[in-house]
């Protein structure tokens, strides 16, 4: 399947939210607030386009995810914005570890449409919509057969992994991302292992085509897994391609 993230309906706003359940996510927000991620800068201003932008860049593949909040609070070096996830039952929606997905910063001020989104309100609520294609629909003329060769030729990682969480898959495309200008985009295959799950990562160009080295080889890894993480079998959606775009 491919990763590409959502788009956002904000059609209905706030509509959908009760005052019961606005105090609910306000609370959770104050509980789980030490747990969340700090942006350390302080923002001279904070705009609209910005704190959207933010869920579609940030946005994680849990499937629970369906909607996105944004929570201010009044503090003496401006204003502290919050920005979560939430499930269909308004419950923040958390990694493996127990920590909510967003982040929270200190904004000096905001600007016009952030404002006027937030009236008298403390709470801006959007809903987020799936945009996610097939792999079919994605790169037709890439198939499984052509895909599953590439792992003769990947560096091979010989200590079997416990678990592979979805985190660390999508941190190796950031850490290990080759220099090569033609990257693009990422793949996660996996085949079945007799002691759990092979899988591979490897780089893609503009056209879709998979990136080579220069002595020939792909870049990327593959290691064997007991077992993914719920995260990461969320996101292969019950196939066996992952793309990251």
């Amino acid at each position: 399947m491919i990763l590409n993230w959502f788009s956002q309906d904000y059609s209905e706003g706030n509509k959908q939210i009760t005052p019961q359940e606005e105090e609910q996510i306000l609370a959770q927000f104050q509980k789980w607030i030490s747990q969340i991620s700090e942006v350390p800068e302080v923002q001279v201003m904070m705009t609209y386009a910005e704190a959207i932008d933010y869920f579609q860049s940030d946005m994680p593949s849990h499937c629970s995810v369906k909607k996105g909040v944004i929570i201010r609070q009044e503090i003496p070096e401006g204003q502290l914005l919050g920005q979560v996830f939430l499930d269909t039952n308004n419950q923040l929606v958390c990694r493996s570890d127990g920590t909510p997905y967003g982040r929270q910063l200190v904004a000096i001020k905001l600007d016009g449409q952030l404002n006027i989104n937030f009236g008298n309100q403390d709470l801006i609520y959007v809903n987020l919509k799936s945009n996610k294609s097939s792999f079919n629909e994605f790169h037709p003329r890439i198939n499984w057969q052509f895909l599953s060769n590439c792992f003769k030729d990947l560096g091979e990682t010989r200590e079997v992994i416990p678990i592979m969480t979805y985190e660390d898959a999508i941190k190796y495309f950031i850490t290990d991302r080759p220099s090569d200008p033609r990257v693009k985009k990422g793949y996660i295959l996996r085949q079945t292992h007799p002691q759990g799950q092979l899988l591979a990562q490897m780089f893609l160009d503009s056209n879709n085509e998979i990136i080579d080295r220069s002595d020939g080889k792909p870049y990327g890894r593959q290691l064997v897994t007991k077992k993914l993480d719920a995260e990461l079998e969320d996101a292969f959606d019950n196939q066996d391609l992952i793309i990251v775009e």
